[in-house]
């Protein structure tokens, strides 16, 4: 493979890897990262490739400027022909103007060059449309494209005369006396400087007697910013004559020079070679700024991400926590325990309180309202715990997220987000009744031993269950309420209840495997709430692979362009 076809691969792999750079947070630069990797997925199919592809192919001269500056005016008098219409209100919304010989019409009505914009043969108030005319004024092999202003008010026009000029093997970059030094032209040279574009300043309309001073004065100007070999060309302020044109002696330099490009066939590549081998050297550079934009994006929305995860697994330690220090033996499930199994002296053998108690509980096989107050106790006082866990996770996530630009946009747009979602009182709810009934099927299972049925049977799944959640409240570090002091005996009692029926070793085992279930139960019902900030930043989210494949293109750019530029001798790259 030679080395213009290794270049013009390394364009391709180019291409295809720019969308990749995306930047959806509004961090600080992305707005300008996003224009650059706009721009430079412009320049690779409306420039890089076509040149890479044919070096030989006509060169394209873009000429730009400023707003009144009198680009079309000069286009029409450099070639001596009525081929643009000079704007006249401002911004001049009208199709750009690429003008060519016949023999060179071929290439520019393929979409070899400027791929994005539509031919046409008439000049249209559209941007998007290129009016290409065909004319013998033009030599062979040089074609003029009359820009929009880039400094104009029209985002628009602004845009597509950026998109030109990077477009461009040259460029005529037209100025007035009066307007020579604003920010604006200065940025754009700054970049052909940067690119080592071959470029044409004309300053248009300057005062005959003016001409030498802001000549010199330019000249200095080009030579501090880096292009010290710009060609620099004057065209004196005069009445126009009514053909609108400038006289030919005041464009007579830069017809001639634009000639000498075209009759030397040596002149000509040595502006395409120059002006791709900058291009190309620029790339590296806007590259790995790239890339870097791209990792602060994957960084900012994985400390997003961290914020949200680490209020509801601060959340669920929370629901833990209180599930198993005893705080929820206050109040109403202990009432209702206590209403269900007495609370009279409970250091008498079990057997006896298991006989003095069947009586009171039988009522649980037939589903009776103590039995109904006791579970609706338990799921209502958990279900409090879960929610005010949930809803202090979800104001903790916003107030991390407004700490930041990005976050703060997101919560703007998505103001539900400072609080928990609609849905998450009846998950909640859904929860722990779901954790309720994993507990009434796990003592179901740990009962169908033979030599347990009949204990299990007198007192009944309710109970056991209920039991069983009542140990579980009452634990914490494996002390029991009695050894803590939390609801007196009562839950003791819940705990000899279950070691007559399974043995101590087994009630440890299933009081485990309980809040083992409780905590998945609590996690997915808060993991679902938290699930609402992270499809969002999925959204947002940026290619796991961009910054890999970003810096894979770049350096496959540089080993394709050292045996390019080598081939075609280019200085500035070896």
């Amino acid at each position: 493979m030679s080395g213009a076809e290794q270049l013009t691969a390394a364009f391709r792999r180019l291409d295809a890897t720019l969308p990749l750079a995306q930047f959806p947070l509004p961090i600080e630069g992305a707005e300008a990262l996003r224009s650059l990797a706009g721009s430079m997925a412009h320049q690779v199919r409306d420039y890089l490739l076509p040149r890479a592809a044919r070096l030989d192919a006509p060169l394209l001269a873009v000429v730009g400027g400023s707003t009144g500056a009198g680009k079309s005016t000069l286009v029409n008098s450099i070639l001596r022909a009525q081929v643009t219409r000079p704007g006249v209100l401002r911004p001049t919304t009208k199709s750009p103007v690429l003008v060519c010989h016949p023999s060179d019409e071929a290439w520019f009505r393929t979409e070899h060059v400027l791929p994005d914009l539509v031919r046409t043969d008439t000049q249209l108030h559209d941007s998007r449309a290129l009016h290409i005319v065909a004319t013998e004024a033009l030599p062979p092999g040089l074609a003029l494209l009359d820009a929009p202003d880039i400094d104009s008010i029209d985002d628009a026009n602004r845009s597509l005369a950026r998109q030109l000029l990077f477009a461009a093997d040259l460029w005529l970059f037209v100025t007035s006396a009066a307007r020579y030094a604003d920010a604006v032209p200065w940025e754009y040279l700054a970049t052909a400087a940067e690119r080592n574009t071959v470029v044409a300043v004309i300053v248009n309309r300057c005062p005959p007697g003016a001409i030498t001073d802001i000549g010199g004065h330019l000249s200095q100007l080009l030579s501090e910013r880096g292009l010290p070999q710009a060609k620099l060309f004057a065209v004196a302020e005069r009445a126009l004559p009514s053909d609108g044109m400038v006289p030919p002696g005041d464009v007579s330099g830069i017809r001639q020079w634009l000639g000498q490009l075209t009759s030397e066939s040596g002149a000509r590549a040595q502006v395409a070679v120059q002006s791709l081998a900058g291009s190309v050297r620029s790339l590296d550079a806007q590259l790995t700024e790239l890339t870097a934009g791209v990792q602060r994006q994957r960084d900012a929305l994985a400390e997003l991400r961290r914020e949200t995860v680490a209020p509801y697994q601060r959340a669920a330690a929370a629901v833990a926590e209180a599930a198993g220090d005893g705080s929820l033996l206050r109040g109403e499930i202990l009432s209702r325990w206590q209403d269900l199994v007495g609370t009279g002296e409970f250091m008498r053998s079990i057997e006896e309180r298991i006989s003095a108690i069947r009586d009171r509980i039988s009522g649980w096989f037939k589903g009776e309202p103590k039995v109904e107050a006791m579970e609706v106790a338990i799921a209502d006082s958990l279900t409090a715990v879960l929610l005010e866990a949930g809803e202090r996770a979800a104001e903790e996530t916003a107030a991390s997220w407004s700490l930041t630009r990005w976050g703060r946009d997101i919560l703007s747009a998505a103001p539900h987000l400072q609080r928990a979602s609609d849905q998450f009182p009846e998950a909640a709810a859904a929860a722990i009744r779901a954790w309720q009934t994993d507990v009434l099927s796990l003592v179901e299972q740990q009962g169908r031993g033979k030599r347990m049925k009949a204990r299990f049977l007198a007192i009944g799944t309710n109970v056991v269950g209920a039991a069983l959640i009542i140990v579980v409240f009452a634990s914490t570090g494996g002390l029991t309420t009695a050894e803590i002091g939390i609801a007196g005996g009562t839950s003791l009692l819940a705990q000899r209840l279950l070691e007559a029926v399974f043995g101590e070793d087994a009630v440890r085992r299933l009081a485990e495997h309980a809040r083992r279930q409780l905590h998945d139960r609590v996690d997915d019902a808060l993991a679902d709430e938290a699930a609402r900030y992270i499809q969002i930043l999925e959204t947002l989210s940026v290619d796991s692979d961009a910054t890999g494949e970003l810096q894979a293109a770049a350096a496959d750019l540089r080993e394709a362009a050292r045996a390019a530029f080598d081939d075609l001798t280019a200085p500035e790259l070896t």
